[in-house]
């Protein structure tokens, strides 16, 4: 994992400028937002999207997991588009902490602790039940 993570870290800075930019897209669906560089800007709450918030961790020990159980290339390419799961999820937890951010704002803190401990662990271990079901049944066949 922590290879991984090493190999995909150069892509942290890349990833705050598009996960700030997704963010603002959720968010503008549910209310008035507007976003620079890595900043998202609400109704009286700014959220900074910083490397940590890439979800990156989560996506190497996911990919640690396929590679540790994969017995060839192709049972890694089935798990590799899974990893979408995490990333949106990752979005979701943006989107939470946003939006429970504005009604608590005295608690935002708490918000941003509470759903991000909860929303991305929970969308790893989606996603990494997902795969395992599947190769499960590629193997069974």
């Amino acid at each position: 994992m922590v290879i991984i993570y090493l190999i995909l870290s150069p892509l942290e800075n890349y990833l705050v400028e598009v996960i700030t930019y997704h963010s603002y897209l959720l968010f503008k669906a549910f209310t008035v937002v507007s976003y620079s560089e890595n900043w998202i800007h609400l109704n009286g709450l700014n959220i900074e999207v910083i490397n940590a918030c890439t979800g990156i961790v989560f996506i190497s020990i996911y990919l640690a997991l396929i590679l540790s159980l994969s017995k060839n290339i192709r049972e890694v390419l089935i798990g590799i588009p899974l990893i979408l799961i995490i990333y949106f999820g990752n979005l979701l937890r943006i989107l939470l902490t946003g939006i429970l951010g504005m009604v608590f704002i005295n608690e935002v803190y708490w918000v941003h602790e509470i759903v991000g401990y909860l929303m991305v662990p929970l969308t790893s271990v989606v996603a990494s039940l997902i795969y395992l079901k599947i190769l499960s049944k590629m193997r069974d066949s």
